[in-house]
């Protein structure tokens, strides 16, 4: 009788939380469909026996498959597919939709802009936003090129003709840009860069593991994992060698800022002299309130993390590309040669605009391989998307490798690489939203003026001392879904020393 009576509980508990699921997605019930290939009792498992590459080609797969919004099922959970570049523009910019979802808090860094809540968020960015203006970005040009030579010596005792990871180089070079110069910080020779950028790789595994397994996103279950001990290791040192930079920093500031004068207003000397990343961190502004130490920390990890992994990898994705593509490779180095030519010639702003056919080729790698390639977003009130009311709490992703390769938005010859994509006369007649590849709306990437000036120094400086080859074809190219966009092979291209007459 006992268990007749818990069978029934069982059952009337089922039959009422999918009732209430089926009434909460009631208005999706138009919206394009994906079925699961895989599931049970309503949970979609169709991901969960595939492997990195796999997750990132059927993912992708379905919104190039779909014109504008659509739902589909992860687990238990509903999400909304947005692929047409003017909705995915629309929910970006919609100041409702500027939550990150839940998953993102496997990350751990939630005192951080990368992905703190919301209000948090919104305080921080404000006080961030003027440490990235141009006028501070062109003063660490010295800092981009003393890495980049740092980065063509290292690549210089490499054999001439020797096949070597570049995403390797590339990841170390803009680390010691991103301590020199947001962080205030010189790591040319410090111990310990290495095993940071070895962690950093370990931990965005772990992370990314874990929020694409269902499975895995109970605490408890995480906990009787292997990855959770690789995890919290990989963390560990991480941490280490962030708080050392920031001690650092910390007692240096406090040895040599002098007080301020009697008659000085400090907004007003804010204003004359933009301060750096940290400097804006470990200083308490008279117009809002002083960060706390655990979002010092937060923000200082995130920089050095976000600023390896856009720098770097676009840099890495350059040096296949222009190994790929001979023919361009020599038209950018033409134009390098004739505007920089040597490294005795410090570069500035004004040469660095120059550059526009390396201008236009470096967006061509960042429409192929936006590092961040996937996004989430949450609502937190109702909204109205392609004339569908959504309500508050649901799910958005965005897929901005798909949303490059739509053929109605870059022609019938979208998978090819062409970096006349990004002529005026072309740029004038495509829809404004259909490249996206540091995301849009009021939570883009704070970085964005930094990463592109600082990988445009650093293609100078390699193609300045060297050639490039590469086996791999285009074509071949096969991607990990994750956090950032991470090629399943290495970055691997072949070092030919140039003869500069």
């Amino acid at each position: 009788m006992f268990a007749f009576l818990l069978l029934i509980s069982v059952l009337l508990t089922y039959f009422i939380i999918r009732n209430h699921i089926r009434r909460s997605r009631a208005f999706a019930k138009d919206l394009p469909e994906v079925a699961p290939e895989k599931s049970f009792l309503g949970i979609n498992y169709t991901l969960l026996n595939l492997d990195h590459e796999e997750r990132f080609e059927l993912v992708n797969k379905l919104f190039l498959q779909h014109d504008h919004l659509f739902r589909m099922t992860l687990g238990s959970m509903l999400v909304l597919g947005v692929s047409h570049p003017d909705l995915v523009q629309k929910v970006l910019s919609d100041p409702d939709c500027l939550e990150k979802p839940y998953f993102y808090k496997f990350i751990k860094f939630d005192q951080g802009i990368l992905h703190a809540k919301l209000k948090l968020w919104k305080s921080q960015r404000k006080a961030l936003n003027p440490t990235f203006n141009l006028r501070i970005l062109h003063g660490f040009l010295p800092i981009f090129e003393k890495c980049s030579l740092k980065l063509v010596d290292e690549l210089g005792k490499c054999k001439d003709g020797e096949t070597v990871n570049m995403f390797k180089y590339t990841s170390r070079c803009t680390l010691e840009m991103v301590c020199g110069t947001t962080l205030g910080s010189d790591v040319l020779e410090r111990d310990g860069k290495d095993t940071f950028l070895e962690s950093l790789e370990e931990l965005l595994e772990c992370i990314t593991r874990r929020m694409l397994h269902i499975h895995l996103y109970s605490d408890l279950v995480y906990m009787l994992t292997p990855y959770y001990w690789r995890e919290r290791n990989a963390r560990k040192q991480s941490k280490l060698f962030t708080n050392k930079i920031l001690q650092e920093k910390k007692e240096a500031k406090r040895l040599s800022v002098p007080a301020p004068p009697l008659d000085s207003d400090p907004e007003e000397d804010d204003f004359k002299k933009p301060q750096i990343f940290i400097d804006q961190l470990l200083t308490t502004s008279h117009s809002s309130r002083p960060f706390t130490d655990e979002e010092i920390f937060h923000n200082a990890f995130v920089i050095m993390a976000a600023g390896n992994d856009t720098s770097g990898l676009a840099t890495a994705y350059a040096c296949l590309f222009l190994a790929m593509y001979p023919h361009l490779q020599e038209k950018v180095y033409t134009e390098i040669m004739e505007h920089c030519p040597t490294e005795d010639v410090a570069i500035n702003g004004e040469s660095l605009k120059r550059l526009e056919y390396t201008e236009m080729f470096l967006k061509e790698v960042l429409r192929h391989c936006p590092v961040a390639s996937n996004i989430a977003r949450k609502c937190i009130k109702d909204i109205v998307v392609d004339e569908v009311r959504i309500p508050a709490e649901n799910l958005f992703i965005f897929s901005f490798w798909a949303m490059h390769r739509r053929k109605d938005m870059w022609g019938p010859d979208a998978e090819m690489f062409d970096p006349d994509n990004f002529l005026p006369e072309r740029c004038r007649n495509r829809n404004p939203n259909a490249y996206m590849p540091f995301s849009a709306g009021a939570r883009n990437c704070i970085g964005e003026r930094y990463a592109k000036i600082s990988i445009k120094v650093m293609v100078v400086y390699i193609l300045r001392r060297f050639k490039l080859h590469t086996k791999l074809k285009h074509e071949e190219m096969r991607y990990k879904l994750g956090i950032t966009l991470r090629l399943s092979t290495d970055h691997s291209v072949q070092l030919e020393r140039r003869i500069i007459a």
